[in-house]
């Protein structure tokens, strides 16, 4: 008699949907976030077979029956998505409907399983090379971003140089120097036309302030990594890191410039004590900062029985979708499925926090703030109330985790807008005021939002990004088609003693899949 195939399919089942969705999403959740969700779904797994197991006393029926299980668990949550953004949602999207068609499903396979227990044992090698195939193309993704190489990024030997002449100002206390970066912030022109929104009192402002205000200027790239490892290090990213595959989509290298970036170093260098804070986005949370600012919360350190994001979007995409309307009716019996919407809008509002008070603290600073905001998710109402959506929550453009169709996209982006003018409306005259020197602040969106129309073509938007200077000897060396490449080289050349030249001002977009595969837009956008 042959022997039998063990069937392993219903594990290799259950593992690939965190494995998928880890591997589309491998740049901005960490590893830590994953295991437990892994641990969760293949307990829950082998518990099922074991128990169908000994009910069936046939490991292949109650295979089968666990591996249907699996299979209809993880493609629910699928399945209603694309029903409601096909325009069903009023219709059969409803859990009403779907709920029942996947529990008479379940109900049908397992009678099979009953009555053709034969055909079941026969099949499970075939199962199980199957679900084996299904590793291939997340398991590649995974090892590829693992095992790419860190590409140290390119100093040549004038770089040195120019860096090694830099000095403390000789007629006055060294000044503080801030950057802050509001996320996905547009120039006043795209949010016009647009989002239908007048920042004039916004930015008339900051000119009473004493900023400088560019307005026909550009972001050089069109994603975070990009953009903020290209302002930290001033140069572009294709001279930085000369020697990258354009094919590599894997973005440490981008994380690594961030981190150990030239302008942090020069000004560690000239004695600055460095500031970072927690930001919801590892690659920019520099954790070896000398003053690292974290949420502090309990909830933060202790969980407080909330999911992550990761178990966030994996109950998003299965039958766990159930919980989200269940965590409403009875939210004592589950966990806190809002926790990552809370820790996301504690680190925006810790940042907020302490910006104002930094200038009490003694000596020198570069003070790097990473604000997610107005980027999605849209967590913060006009004046800061509380906004929190029973969507998967994620830092993308497009995806779930916040309202991205129509009016709704539109109205989340300007609430998001008002309330993080009126913070920056209060807390840096804050800093001015505070500071004994007069300091050098730089604010700028890392690149605009995401394409909404108007008028307005997607890389328009997309790379038009506020900008605003606070140089404490006026606006010497500042233009009006500046982009963020050259800031730090004006800084260090008016108050440093820098000789740098000024780049010529290029815009280069590339998709999120190819981020180092760049197309020159310069003469389209500007």
């Amino acid at each position: 008699m042959p022997k039998r195939a063990i069937p392993i399919y219903p594990f290799l089942l259950a593992a690939y949907p965190m494995l998928a969705l880890w591997a589309h999403n491998i740049a901005w959740v960490p590893g830590e976030q994953v295991g437990g969700s892994f641990v969760v779904v293949l307990a829950g797994a082998t518990v099922t077979f074991l128990g169908l197991r000994i009910l069936f006393r046939d490991a292949a029926r109650a295979a089968w029956v666990t591996g249907l299980a699996v299979l209809l668990f993880f493609s629910y949550g699928q399945v209603y998505e694309f029903l409601k953004s096909a325009g069903l949602g009023a219709t059969i999207a409803r859990h009403r409907y779907l709920a029942p068609l996947w529990a008479g499903v379940m109900a049908a396979g397992v009678v099979w399983a009953l009555r053709r227990s034969p055909s079941v044992a026969r099949l499970t090698p075939l199962f199980n090379v199957i679900a084996a195939s299904t590793w291939i193309v997340p398991g590649i993704g995974l090892a590829g971003y693992a095992l790419e190489p860190s590409q140290p990024a390119a100093t040549s030997a004038e770089s040195v140089n120019l860096a090694a002449r830099l000095h403390l100002p000789q007629d006055r206390p060294a000044p503080d120097v801030y950057l802050i970066i509001v996320d996905a912030y547009a120039r006043a022109d795209i949010l016009q036309q647009v989002f239908d929104y007048d920042n004039t009192e916004f930015i008339s402002s900051l000119r009473a302030l004493g900023f400088y205000i560019p307005e026909s200027n550009h972001s050089n790239y069109g994603q975070t990594s990009l953009s903020i490892s290209s302002i930290l290090n001033m140069d572009y990213v294709d001279e930085l890191l000369s020697g990258i595959d354009p094919s590599q989509w894997g973005r440490k290298p981008l994380w690594e410039l961030i981190q150990h970036s030239e302008a942090r170093r020069i000004l560690e260098g000239l004695g600055y004590q460095s500031v970072a804070f927690s930001t919801s986005l590892p690659g920019t949370e520099i954790r070896d900062a000398d003053l690292f600012l974290t949420a502090s919360t309990t909830d933060e350190l202790l969980s407080g029985g909330g999911v992550n994001a990761f178990e966030r979007m994996l109950i998003e995409t299965s039958a766990a979708r159930l919980l989200l309307d269940a965590s409403v009716a009875l939210p004592r019996f589950f966990p806190d499925l809002k926790y990552p919407y809370r820790i996301h809008r504690a680190r925006v509002l810790n940042i907020l926090d302490h910006l104002g008070t930094l200038p009490l603290t003694p000596g020198p600073k570069f003070v790097f703030a990473h604000i997610i905001c107005p980027h999605p998710p849209f967590i913060f109402g006009p004046n800061g109330e509380v906004r929190e959506d029973y969507q998967a929550f994620t830092l993308g453009f497009g995806d779930a985790g916040a309202p991205v169709t129509g009016e709704e996209y539109l109205q989340g982006y300007r609430d998001q807008v008002h309330f993080i003018n009126q913070q920056l409306e209060a807390i840096l005259p804050e800093i001015l005021q505070r500071s004994a020197t007069p300091p050098i602040i730089l604010i700028m969106g890392d690149h605009g939002p995401e394409g909404r129309g108007g008028g307005v073509t997607y890389t328009q938007q997309r790379m038009s990004n506020l900008m605003a200077f606070y140089l404490p000897d006026g606006p010497d060396g500042l233009y009006d088609s500046i982009t963020p490449v050259n800031a730090f080289r004006i800084v260090f050349n008016e108050y440093f003693g820098g000789a740098y030249e000024l780049l010529a001002d290029r815009v280069l977009y590339s998709e999120y899949r190819s981020p180092f595969r760049f197309d020159d837009i310069t003469e389209e956008v500007y």
